[in-house]
C-alpha cells in the first residue's frame, strides 16, 4: 500500500472513533448531572420530605452559633424501605458556596465521615418508607469554625453515590448587625418592593480591607434564588452602611403565601374538594387557587412558605403520616410562553425542580400540578421563572403589595487576613409586617 492509499485509510478509520469518542464523552456528561453540588439537592427519587432544622423548632433556620449546645436534626424517607448503608460528612464553605480551602482538621474536630445509624420503619401507611433522623454535631464530629457549610449523606461510604445534600450555617456574633424593612424609595417600586436598610457595627473588630474581605448577604423568606449580595455603600472604622436608595436592596414583595391542610385523609379540610380513593395511595384534589395579581392586598396569617408534618389521625407523625397525591390547579386565561410556572416553598427546597413545574391544560384554561405528599400543613406559593432566568417574579400569579409580611435573614461574612476561607461572624433576622 502506498503512503496516499494509508493515509486516507487511517482518516476512514479514525471517523468512527472519533464519534465514538464524542459520543462517550455526551453519556459522561449526562452522568455527571448527579455529581456533587454545594444546594440543596436530592439525587434519588424515592427520597421525599427532606427538613433540616434545630433540634425540637419545627420550621426553624438550619443555623447555629458556634459553641453554642444547639443542634441540627436532618429527617428524610426513603420510599423504597431497604435498608442501606447510609453516611454523612460535612464541609466548610465560603460565602459564595464554594469549597474553602481550609483544612478539614480546622473546621471539623472528630471523623471525616460516618454511620449514620437511626432509621425506622413507618406503620399504619398505604405508603412504605424508612424514616432516617440524624442530630449533629455530636460527639463524633464538633464544629470548630464559623461559616457555610455542606451536609452530604451518601451510600456506602462512597462520597460519590450520594443520596442528598443540604446548606447549613454556622455563625459567631462578632459583629453587630442591624437591620430594618420599609418601603422603597425609588417610586417605581414604592407599591410592590420593600426595602432592607443594612448597618454593621464593627468597633470590636480589626478588619482589613474591609471592600474585598467582607460579604454581606441578605435572604427573602429562606429563598436563595433571589438572595442579594451588597458592597459597602460606605465604612469607617465603627460602622459598615448598606443603606442604599436606588432599589439595588429592594426585594419584590410578594403576597401572603397560600396554604394546603392535608393533615387528615379522611375529613376535608377548608382547600380540599374531595379525596379519590380507589388507587394504591389516597388522591387529594385541591380547590382551585385564585389568581391574585391584580386583587386587592388582605393580610392572613401565614408561615412564609414553610410546611409541618402533621397527621391528626395518628401520634407519630415521622413514622404514621402517610402519603397522598396532590393535585394544584390555578385558572389562568392561556399560557405564558417566555417561561414556567412553579410552585415554590420550603417542599420544593425553593428550587426549580421539574415534579413542581406547573403544565397548562388548555380544557380547563388553567395550570395543573400531581405532587406526591406526606400528610401535614404546606404554605407555597406560585413562582414565574422566565427562560434562562434564574430568580422567580411572584408578580405573574400573586400579584406584589409593599405590606405582604416576609422574614429577611442577614448574613455578614468576612476573610481573616491571610485566610483562605471565609466566616460568618455576624446575623441579624427582620420583619416586614410593619410597613403601612
Amino acid at each position: 500500500m502506498n503512503l496516499i492509499a494509508m493515509h486516507f485509510t487511517s482518516k476512514r478509520t479514525s471517523l468512527p472513533i472519533i464519534i465514538l469518542f464524542c459520543f462517550v464523552n455526551i453519556l459522561l456528561q449526562a452522568e455527571n448531572t448527579d455529581s456533587l453540588r454545594y444546594t440543596d439537592h436530592v439525587f434519588r427519587a424515592t427520597i421525599k420530605t427532606v427538613i433540616l432544622q434545630q433540634q425540637g423548632v419545627d420550621g426553624s433556620i438550619p443555623m447555629i452559633e458556634l459553641g453554642s449546645n444547639t443542634k441540627l436534626h436532618l429527617q428524610f424517607d426513603d420510599l423504597d424501605p431497604v435498608q442501606r448503608q447510609l453516611y454523612y460528612s460535612i464541609e466548610h464553605c465560603n460565602a459564595d458556596w464554594q469549597p474553602s480551602k481550609v483544612m478539614f482538621s480546622r473546621a471539623v474536630r472528630g471523623l471525616q465521615q460516618d454511620l449514620l445509624q437511626d432509621f425506622e420503619y413507618s406503620f399504619n401507611t398505604r405508603q412504605q418508607f424508612l424514616h432516617y433522623d440524624l442530630v449533629f454535631p455530636n460527639p463524633q464530629m464538633e464544629i470548630l469554625l464559623s461559616g457555610n457549610y455542606i451536609l452530604k449523606v451518601y451510600e456506602d461510604a462512597d462520597p460519590d453515590n450520594l443520596v442528598l445534600t443540604r446548606r447549613f450555617m454556622v455563625y459567631k456574633q462578632d459583629a453587630k448587625v442591624g437591620a430594618s424593612v420599609r418601603r422603597p424609595v425609588p417610586v417605581n417600586l414604592t407599591d410592590t418592593h420593600q426595602e432592607v436598610d443594612v448597618s454593621v457595627g464593627i468597633s470590636n473588630l480589626n478588619l482589613v480591607n474591609i471592600p474585598s474581605n467582607t460579604k454581606l448577604i441578605i435572604r427573602q423568606n429562606y429563598r436563595w434564588d433571589n438572595a442579594i449580595t451588597l458592597e459597602p455603600l460606605s465604612f469607617n472604622k465603627q460602622n459598615i452602611n448598606y443603606n442604599y436608595d436606588d432599589g439595588r436592596n429592594c426585594f419584590e414583595a410578594g403576597n401572603e403565601f397560600r396554604w394546603a391542610d392535608i393533615r387528615s385523609l379522611r375529613m376535608q379540610s377548608d382547600r380540599v374538594d374531595y379525596f379519590q380513593r380507589d388507587s394504591s395511595l389516597i388522591v387529594t384534589k385541591l380547590l382551585p387557587d385564585p389568581l391574585r395579581t391584580f386583587s386587592e392586598y388582605r393580610s392572613l396569617p401565614d408561615a412564609n412558605g414553610k410546611f409541618f408534618i402533621r397527621n391528626t389521625e395518628g401520634s407519630e407523625p415521622e413514622l404514621d403520616a402517610d402519603y397522598s397525591w396532590v393535585n394544584f390547579s390555578l385558572p389562568y386565561d392561556a399560557p405564558l410562553t417566555h417561561g414556567n410556572l412553579y410552585l415554590m416553598g420550603a417542599f420544593s427546597d425553593w428550587l426549580f425542580k421539574p415534579d413542581f413545574r406547573l403544565i397548562y391544560d388548555y380544557p380547563s384554561k388553567s395550570y395543573r400540578a400531581r405532587i406526591l405528599l406526606k400528610q401535614g400543613i404546606y404554605y407555597y406559593c406560585y413562582g414565574f421563572l422566565p427562560i434562562k432566568g434564574k430568580k422567580a417574579e411572584l408578580y405573574y400569579a400573586e400579584g406584589s403589595n409593599f405590606q405582604t409580611e416576609n422574614d429577611y435573614l442577614i448574613l455578614f461574612y468576612s476573610r481573616p487576613y491571610t485566610e483562605v476561607y471565609d466566616e460568618l461572624i455576624g446575623v441579624s433576622q427582620a420583619k416586614s409586617g410593619a410597613i403601612r
